[in-house]
């Protein structure tokens, strides 16, 4: 896709709010938005764009409880920008994983900006997907909730495992739903503030103790592995959704998040060898920070390389409000991918350093106990040969 097709999905249909606003003042905007393009709305500081107030942020707990006294700048997601003259369908897709945002600003000029809809980019990518299975994008793991747990609980587990939606199954462990933390939002939490608001039409009853299936969404939309990543798109953007749920005979067998496809053409673009990509939400990484972290992936990197292959890894570092002695409870998530194959892991701790050890340390468990599992198998091929020779 070159960059005059590119220039073509530029709009300037989004909301505006300033930094200093309180958050109460985001409801109206939120109901405005067009639900096939955006939940997220532009934020303004010192005159100048800074980045983007995303709905999904709405449930952290300081906003829940004081919505006209906590500032909208508390939950700003200061994101990249991609200047008109240098348009390019890499570039756009990288800020989409890395900002992990519902579209993409493109400096117009010095004061003036746009914004490239996720929908409308993916649909531009759409024909390069038709040969590209669901096996080769998809999150094999899949967490899940059951129909009859908690709204607090499944929000619990999403913020323990760093995700934004959970799988809803039933008795049998048959996928019956999805919900995500927008849902929680839509359903619970905003008619609650609109009733605080004066609003007679917020429904006070719902709280977050409500049962899993009566604000999940059903029926599911679902593929299968073989299915190809173009129709997912298409699924995507024709039901408004931002997932699909993989499965097999009914039960959960992975989950393809928009993110999944961008990160796969992402790596279509890399180099030969080990790529890093980091993602961070809510804490800023200096250079020093960056670097050190660059340094302990390609240790681990550089010791499986000849194992691994070419390969790619995401890197997604979350700050939790907790402390201790100073440092804030850190979420990392990897996900590898490999010639070998995918590893998802997670760990948490008290500081960005110390989580992503925790993490890395994971990961390379799991990376030497394929290696071994491999090598196994060879040994048992070789068993068999020699036996048969005789």
């Amino acid at each position: 896709m070159d960059a005059e097709t590119l220039k073509e999905l530029i709009r300037d249909d989004f909301e505006v709010i300033n930094a200093d606003e309180t958050v109460s003042k985001l409801f109206p905007l939120l109901d405005k938005l067009d639900r096939d393009k955006a939940n997220a709305i532009l934020v303004e500081e010192d005159g100048k764009i800074a980045g983007v107030v995303r709905e999904k942020d709405l449930i952290r707990g300081s906003v829940l409880k004081n919505p006209h006294e906590t500032r909208v700048k508390s939950l700003l997601v200061r994101t990249g920008k991609v200047d008109l003259d240098e348009l390019d369908p890499f570039k756009v897709a990288r800020r989409f994983v890395e900002d992990s945002t519902p579209f993409v600003i493109i400096q117009l000029d010095k004061k003036k900006v746009g914004v490239i809809y996720i929908n409308d980019f993916l649909n531009a990518i759409k024909d390069e997907f038709k040969d590209v299975k669901v096996r080769e994008v998809m999150n094999p793991e899949v967490i899940t909730v059951r129909r009859f747990d908690s709204a607090a609980k499944a929000l619990s587990v999403m913020r323990n495992h760093g995700i934004d939606r959970v799988v809803v199954v039933d008795e049998s462990n048959k996928v019956i739903g999805i919900l995500t933390g927008k849902d929680v939002i839509d359903r619970v939490i905003s008619p609650r503030k609109r009733a605080r608001m004066g609003d007679s039409s917020g429904e006070k009853e719902k709280t977050l103790s409500i049962m899993v299936e009566s604000i999940m969404s059903a029926p599911v939309v679902s593929v299968t592995r073989n299915d190809s990543v173009a129709e997912v798109i298409e699924l995507m953007v024709e039901n408004r959704i931002s997932s699909v749920v993989v499965t097999r005979d009914g039960l959960p067998d992975g989950i393809v998040i928009k993110k999944d496809i961008l990160e796969y053409y992402l790596r279509k673009e890399s180099k030969k060898g080990f790529n890093v990509q980091i993602t961070t939400s809510d804490i800023s990484l200096d250079e020093f920070d960056r670097e050190a972290i660059m340094d302990d992936f390609e240790k681990l990197m550089r010791k499986f390389a000849d194992f691994l292959g070419e390969s790619y890894l995401f890197v997604y570092i979350k700050r939790h409000k907790e402390h201790f002695r100073n440092l804030p409870l850190i979420h990392v998530r990897l996900k590898l991918v490999s010639e070998k194959g995918n590893f998802m892991v997670s760990g948490e701790s008290w500081g960005v350093e110390y989580a992503v050890h925790v993490a890395l340390k994971k990961l390379g468990r799991e990376i030497l106990k394929e290696k071994e599992l491999l090598e196994d198998k060879r040994m048992v091929k070789r068993f068999y040969e020699e036996v048969l020779e005789y």
